[in-house]
C-alpha cells in the first residue's frame, strides 16, 4: 500500500459502511376491485357445495336450514332450562350486560361478578336437603317401644300407620303443688270476692230440715226397695 492510500481520518470519525448509498423506493401494488370480485365465487361455490350435501343427507320433506356462522348459532332469546328448578339459566350475554349497566360507575365496589345459577335461592330450595337427626333420647323406654313397632324419628313423620300423628313427644312439666286435677288457682294480685253468708230464720231452717229429711227417705226407698217384696205385700 502506498502512502497516498493511507487514511488520515480517525476511526471514530469515519462514516458507516453504505452510508452514502441511495436506495430506490419500493412501490407496492395497491389493492384493486378485481381482487374482491375474484374472491366472491369461492364463497358462493362453498355455499353451493354445502347446500348439495344437505340436500343429500337430510330428508326431502324437512325444510332447508340456513347455515349461520359459529358466533351467531346461539340466539339471544333462547336460554337453557335448569333440570332441577325448571328455570331458565341467566348466563346469557344480555344478563351480564344488564348487570354491568346497572352497576354504579362512580362506586367501583358496587359492581359484582355475575352469580352462578346454582347459587340462586330458587335453585337451592329445589335441592334435596339433609335434615339433622331427631333429638329424642334413644335410651328412653318409650322410644324402644315405638321403634319396635317400626317408628323412625329421623323420617320426620308422625305416629300412626300413615304418619298423621304427632312428631314430637309432649313436654312434661313438674307439678310442685298438692292440689287436685282441675283446680285453678287465682292469679297473683287478683281480688277474690267473699261470699256473703246468708242468714236464715227459724222458719227457713225448719223448712230446709224437712226437705233434707224427705230427700233422705226417698233415697233409702230407691236403694232398699225390692220389687218382689212390693208384689208380695200387694203394694204394686
Amino acid at each position: 500500500m502506498s502512502d497516498g492510500d493511507t487514511y488520515e481520518i480517525p476511526l471514530q470519525d469515519q462514516m458507516v459502511f453504505g452510508a452514502g448509498i441511495k436506495r430506490k423506493r419500493v412501490k407496492f401494488v395497491p389493492s384493486s376491485s378485481s381482487s374482491t370480485i375474484q374472491s366472491t365465487p369461492s364463497a358462493s361455490s362453498a355455499k353451493s357445495i354445502s347446500d348439495l350435501y344437505l340436500s343429500l343427507v337430510l330428508p326431502k320433506d324437512s325444510p332447508a336450514r340456513e347455515i349461520t356462522p359459529a358466533g351467531n348459532s346461539i340466539h339471544p332469546g333462547d336460554s337453557e332450562v335448569c333440570k332441577v328448578c325448571k328455570l331458565p339459566l341467566s348466563t346469557d350475554p344480555e344478563a351480564i350486560k344488564d348487570a354491568v349497566d346497572s352497576a354504579d360507575i362512580s362506586n367501583p365496589t358496587s359492581f359484582t361478578k355475575p352469580r352462578p345459577h346454582e347459587a340462586s335461592l330458587a335453585h337451592q330450595m329445589c335441592l334435596n336437603h339433609s335434615h339433622p337427626p331427631s333429638h329424642v333420647d334413644r335410651n328412653r323406654k318409650g322410644f324402644t317401644y315405638l321403634s319396635s313397632y317400626g317408628w323412625d324419628p329421623d323420617s320426620r313423620l308422625g305416629l300412626g300407620a300413615s304418619g298423621q300423628g304427632i312428631q314430637f313427644p309432649i313436654k312434661t312439666r313438674p307439678k310442685d303443688d298438692k292440689l287436685g286435677i282441675g283446680v285453678v288457682l287465682p292469679k297473683e294480685g287478683e281480688i277474690i270476692k267473699k261470699v256473703k253468708i246468708q242468714k236464715l230464720d227459724a222458719g227457713k231452717v225448719r223448712k230446709m230440715h224437712e226437705n233434707d229429711k224427705r230427700k233422705g227417705e226417698k233415697l233409702r226407698e230407691m236403694f232398699y226397695r225390692s220389687d218382689d217384696i212390693e208384689r208380695y205385700l200387694g203394694g204394686g
